[in-house]
């Protein structure tokens, strides 16, 4: 088993990601280990249920847990005030109490969800983390984000509540369809980009042999996963140093916006990162080679396909509503060499318009 120490300042507040194939079956003896018994609530979507909801509850049963499960709609509709209220009321009726752990099995949105409703019920639930997808399992389910949508912007309503515990099985992907396995290897790269450009040489060696090749997988996953458990750990709330992991993201949740969440969200980074590419080239001196090289990387594992009907306007328009803005400029994440990122708040309007025009093949009008 592979374990990464996230260790934070406050009692009680360190925790520790495990990675090993097989996990999800020991997830009673990961309880026992927190002192955690009795009723316990399990939180999926639809999907997730279909696949593990049973399996899972069985397994907590047996052990002489009392296990109810809780299901969400799939996808970026289920990140709403209306479902998280719906949620906690369904907690209240199933005699949730301030001692009750809260369980996220599911992808980033999964989490998400329930760490935001775990961070406001009754002034604040423990929860675990028991990522399902690629994406989750080196980002979302890392540092304690949570957060639900606005109609008007991404993640606008959200919290700082760390888990207890983040339990990674890469098993989980065997039943994870192609185009999300993609969509998680954007955050894979993207952790490459920021900080590791080893690891951006070990997925140069080859696309097709990571999926296919169980503990190269894990490998992979303990290195980004790694990754962000030291930039959580030296910058909880990003105040600083982790306002890197935002590479990719600031047009890349524009592009998310003006497609009312249809353009998946690693395909969106995908994008980001091409367009920050570009803007590091021109703006912080990324050498042109290293520029091409990430170009390269992106499009290899099948990222970045076409965008249509995607209105300009509406992703440059997102800009104004990013939470990271600073006053009245856009912070961008670009890159002086592949692992040395810089945060840039003078970017260029003309600039902006410009990755949105030629790099999204989005003209404006």
């Amino acid at each position: 088993m592979r374990e990464i120490s996230l260790a934070l300042p406050g009692r009680d507040r360190s925790y520790r990601i495990l990675i090993d194939p097989g996990l999800r079956l020991r997830l009673p003896g990961l309880l026992d280990a927190l002192r955690i018994r009795g009723r316990v609530f399990l939180v999926t979507d639809t999907r997730v249920g279909e696949l593990y909801g049973e399996q899972s509850v069985s397994a907590l049963k047996d052990a002489g847990y009392a296990p109810a499960l809780l299901t969400v709609p799939r996808g970026e509709r289920a990140k709403t005030w209306a479902v998280a209220q719906r949620l906690a009321k369904e907690l209240l009726a199933q005699g949730a109490d301030r001692s009750s752990p809260l369980i996220a099995l599911g992808g980033g949105v999964v989490g998400d969800l329930t760490g935001f409703v775990a961070s406001i019920f009754m002034r604040g639930l423990p929860f675990i983390q028991v990522p399902t997808t690629l994406l989750a399992m080196v980002d979302a389910a890392i540092g304690g984000k949570t957060a639900i949508n606005l109609p008007e912007g991404k993640n606008l309503l959200g919290t700082f509540h760390q888990p207890r515990l983040v339990a990674i099985d890469p098993q989980f992907l065997q039943t994870l369809p192609a185009p999300q396995r993609r969509n998680g290897m954007a955050e894979v790269i993207k952790h490459g980009f920021i900080r590791a450009p080893d690891l951006l040489a070990r997925l140069e060696k080859g696309t097709n042999r990571i999926f296919k090749d169980e503990s190269e997988l894990t490998a992979i996953i303990h290195r980004a996963a790694a990754i962000k458990a030291e930039v959580v750990a030296a910058d909880e709330r990003e105040g600083g140093l982790r306002r890197i992991l935002n590479f990719g993201h600031t047009l890349g949740h524009g592009l998310e916006q003006a497609s009312k969440f249809r353009l998946p969200h690693g395909e969106a980074v995908a994008w980001g990162m091409l367009a920050a590419l570009d803007l590091s080239e021109r703006l912080s001196g990324l050498p042109p080679q290293e520029a091409a090289r990430g170009r390269q990387l992106i499009r290899s594992f099948g990222l970045a396909g076409p965008l249509t009907a995607l209105d300009p306007r509406a992703v440059l328009s997102a800009l104004a509503l990013d939470k990271k803005r600073q006053a009245d400029r856009v912070v961008f994440v670009l890159l002086q060499r592949l692992g040395e990122p810089v945060i840039r708040d003078d970017v260029p309007k003309s600039l902006i318009e410009q990755a949105v025009s030629e790099t999204f093949g989005l003209p404006l009008i």
